[in-house]
């Protein structure tokens, strides 16, 4: 039998949040997934990569497609455009702490208890 098998303990063709947290846990799939650079020991992290829709509820393939996009370790270039991102990211909260502040100095200024946008 396949690891997924294994894992989908109530034969639903479907790995549930628990049933992911079990089979993580045992020690001989940690070490298989430690050997393609995949790390359990956060299981809460690692299903949350693996289940990019929410549904906590992962078909056969979405579990292999997400292993394997979690495989190995990060490449320079990877991080890079990560970095790029954040960086993006860290200038739009910026602009939108900076308007907040400037709405709540307006409505500090015109004594309203409102704040209108």
């Amino acid at each position: 039998t396949d690891l997924f098998e294994e894992a989908d303990a109530n034969h639903d063709g479907f790995l549930s949040e628990d049933e992911m947290r079990q089979i993580f846990a045992h020690p001989k799939v940690a070490l298989w997934l430690k050997e393609l650079g995949v790390d359990t020991s956060d299981s809460d992290t690692l299903i949350q990569l693996l289940d990019d829709r929410d549904g906590w509820m992962m078909n056969r393939d979405n579990f292999v497609q997400g292993i394997l996009r979690l495989k190995g370790e990060a490449r320079s270039q990877d991080m890079v455009v990560l970095f790029d991102h954040v960086g993006r990211i860290r200038t739009h909260v910026k602009e939108i702490r900076h308007s907040v502040d400037r709405l709540a100095q307006q409505n500090e200024t015109t004594g309203s208890g409102t704040l209108t946008i």
